[in-house]
């Protein structure tokens, strides 16, 4: 291996060690995320388009968006928010996010892409 070529192979390697100490910490208790979102209310901004977004959590696994639309919502079992719209522009929209909760703010990722940043009020 060539002096160069192991320079750039270290500069590779500390350039993925970097990246990973900058990785999400996704929730990863179910029942933590269950009462987190549980009879709540988040209000936020969708990433995409930078717009004001709200979800009511209802207790009872009902879900309703800023627009109106309806949804039911549930946990999975990697403590994975979860959604299939009922309604609206989404219906039959099935899809599962990670939490991530730092600093008394809250980002759901779908892919690993943040889409949604905001807070979670009120039981």
């Amino acid at each position: 291996m060539t002096k160069t070529s192991s320079t750039l192979l270290a500069a590779l390697v500390l350039a993925g060690a970097a990246s990973g100490a900058m990785a999400q910490s996704f929730m990863t208790d179910k029942a933590e995320v269950e009462k987190l979102l549980t009879g709540s209310t988040f209000k936020g901004v969708y990433l995409r388009t930078q717009s004001a977004y709200t979800l009511e959590f209802g207790s009872d696994g009902t879900l309703t968006d800023t627009t109106g639309a309806k949804a039911r919502w549930w946990v999975d079992d990697e403590a994975r928010y979860c959604r299939e719209w009922l309604d609206g522009k989404l219906k039959g929209n099935i899809g599962c996010m990670n939490v991530e909760r730092e600093d008394g703010r809250i980002s759901l990722y779908a892919a690993g892409q943040k889409v949604v940043e905001g807070t979670v009020s009120g039981k």
